[in-house]
């Protein structure tokens, strides 16, 4: 199949883009219901090879070159995706290998923990070629094992293991702490967006400080506020998840600890009713939407979590949205707002921070910077 492209797409094409709406697309009545692998052309002429979904408003490009989609193909994206990271970046042994368009490989993230590789696969295109990445990875790096998610959200997501089936856990290392990845878990894998931030943690965090981290997960920010000597809670709603930030917290040596299987807004009200202070608050909660229709009701969340994280901070609070719907000037302007409700006076400290640059944001498609941190001292 293929599809011809009008003039605004084909100059956003030549201006790096690797996205095409369909909108943008001449022969609209060719569509099919059918995931195809399609070429792009204007004016008859050949443009690139692309992924086309008819559930997905976007058409992702693949290459811009006539070829086959191959062994060849994936084994030259893998390298030069992973060479970036380990030969620019200088990442060693765990860290994101594969971001999707970032990489000229969409529909695939892969992370790198160890010997062990975690890849979620969103085509059905794509996945038929897994065997052939899997071989690609292992002959690039040292990965044994690559466990596979493919499919949409829910019920259709299924799991396929590649190479050493018996491997399914490792340590990793991060700047000064370490964390168990389970690959049998209640979710694949370890978040790796937040390693900047969270290492950068630890210079804000004093031996006897009381440390709240919200929505803690498997006790990232946790860990490394308890390796400073800081007096850690950790409040989610996953017993599963904090189990493991158990098992973090013990690998680390820390046992001044205290993990609370709750909703996040719950806990901290009832702290704030029992008058509870801590020096260091973290705000690190799932996604409020994940959709443009909902970005309202997304910032009423977060203005009331900031709100309630600062009444009971004493002196910093770290604050984040993983949600690329929502833009840092209206997430800031929450935070803020959040501030003058609490009657609490902050001040940011350093720059606006965003996800580890293995997370690759690219100027054409920046929609794939989507975490934003932010550090501040609370004054009163």
């Amino acid at each position: 199949m293929s599809f011809q492209i009008d003039k605004r797409a084909y100059q956003s094409l030549k201006n790096f883009s690797n996205i095409i709406y369909k909108n943008a697309i001449v022969n609209k009545d060719d569509f099919s219901k059918n995931e195809e692998i399609v070429d792009i052309s204007y004016n008859g002429n050949f443009v690139a090879k692309a992924l086309y979904d008819p559930k997905f408003p976007l058409i992702k490009i693949l290459t811009r070159e006539n070829e086959e989609i191959d062994k060849d193909f994936f084994f030259k994206r893998i390298n030069n995706a992973n060479n970036y990271r380990t030969d620019i970046l200088n990442y060693k042994d765990t860290y994101r290998m594969i971001y999707a368009e970032a990489d000229y490989l969409p529909s695939i993230i892969l992370d790198k923990y160890n010997k062990i590789a975690s890849i979620q696969i969103s085509s059905n295109i794509i996945d038929n070629y897994s065997d052939l990445i899997f071989e690609c990875i292992s002959e690039i790096t040292n990965v044994e094992t690559m466990y596979v998610q493919s499919g949409k959200k829910g019920s259709d997501v299924k799991t396929k293991i590649f190479g050493d089936k018996s491997q399914i856990e490792t340590v990793i290392s991060e700047g000064n702490a370490k964390f168990n990845v389970n690959m049998k878990g209640h979710k694949t894998g370890f978040f790796l967006d937040q390693r900047d931030n969270r290492t950068d943690l630890e210079n804000y965090v004093k031996s006897g400080d009381k440390v709240l981290d919200i929505c803690s997960y498997t006790g990232g920010f946790a860990v490394h506020a308890g390796i400073k000597g800081g007096e850690v809670t950790a409040v989610d709603l996953s017993d599963k998840a904090l189990a493991v930030a158990e098992e973090n917290m013990e690998l680390n040596g820390v046992k001044n600890y205290n993990c609370i299987v709750s909703n996040a807004f719950d806990a901290m009200k009832e702290m704030i009713s029992n008058n509870e202070k801590f020096d260091v608050v973290v705000l690190d909660p799932p996604a409020f939407t994940d959709s443009s229709k909902d970005i309202k009701n997304a910032l009423n969340a977060y203005n009331s979590m900031n709100y309630l994280g600062l009444k009971l901070a004493k002196r910093i609070l770290v604050t984040c949205s993983c949600s690329h719907h929502i833009d840092r000037e209206n997430f800031k302007n929450t935070i803020v707002s959040s501030s003058i409700r609490a009657k609490k006076e902050i001040r940011q400290i350093g720059s606006y921070r965003t996800q580890a640059p293995d997370h690759i944001i690219t100027m054409a498609n920046r929609d794939l910077e989507y975490l934003k941190c932010l550090f501040f001292n609370v004054v009163n």
